[in-house]
């Protein structure tokens, strides 16, 4: 079984009732650096030291620009720890940029000194970092921006992620390896015509009918998106904490 706690479960736009998604998977692993995952550790109950691995999916701003809040907080606690961060290609220039933006560089710095920072770029193999054995599989989200979801082994089971995507073969093949996907449902939001660049319910529905023994966690979710249409899925709100 895994124990997940939803930091948040909205989408870019964070709406009524949902800050941007994020999620801690058994206490020590959190799924995206959302801008609010700092607070939201602490309001369930987690403490910055708790978390040993940080997964990034992509780079745009809704699932990473937490990241200079939390390792301003992770570098307070010092002692030389090692906390390891994984995300695509480019993630450890990616998040200095990031730190440069916000004009905290000197956090960065600080935080090479006191912590052991690891930086682990996927590459679709299984690899592991600390209490952490995953295989990253691309989606297809934006022409502009690698994405990447996940498979995490766990014991007795898989718990798959799949960061902003739509639907495609790499979103297939989390389903099809995996007993749990956590899977984004952002709904519609492009003008008419131009071509999709999330989920919604339409096609969640063509997800679970074409993998009918995996068990779907909905989140990303934006106002628009009709749950109560969805039936056999999970729909966690914030701060809720699933065990799957």
């Amino acid at each position: 079984m895994t124990e997940l706690t939803f930091l948040g479960t909205g989408n870019f736009l964070a709406p009524p009732g949902r800050y941007w998604n994020s999620f801690v998977m058994d206490t020590s692993v959190l799924v995206e650096p959302s801008p609010t995952a700092l607070p939201h550790l602490r309001r369930c109950g987690f403490a910055v030291g708790d978390i040993e691995v940080v997964v990034v999916s992509h780079f745009h701003a809704d699932h990473c620009f937490g990241w200079p809040f939390f390792l301003q907080a992770a570098s307070e606690l010092g002692g030389g720890r090692t906390l390891h961060v994984v995300g695509p290609p480019g993630i450890e220039e990616q998040l200095a940029m990031i730190m440069d933006a916000g004009a905290v560089g000197g956090v960065l710095a600080t935080a090479r000194q006191r912590l052991d920072l690891r930086f682990t770029e996927v590459d679709g193999s299984w690899q592991g970092v600390g209490p952490l054995r995953f295989r990253a599989i691309e989606v297809v989200h934006v022409s502009y921006l690698r994405c990447f979801g996940y498979l995490f082994e766990r014991p007795g089971q898989v718990v798959a992620y799949s960061g902003d995507t739509t639907p495609c073969a790499g979103l297939s093949e989390l389903a099809r390896e995996s007993d749990v996907l956590v899977v984004e449902c952002n709904g519609r939001h492009e003008p008419p015509g131009a071509p999709p660049a999330h989920m919604d319910e339409e096609s969640i529905a063509a997800l679970q009918a074409a993998h009918p023994d995996v068990h779907l966690v909905l989140t990303h979710l934006g106002e628009q998106v009709d749950t109560g249409s969805l039936t056999g899925v999970t729909v966690p709100d914030d701060f809720d904490v699933l065990t799957v």
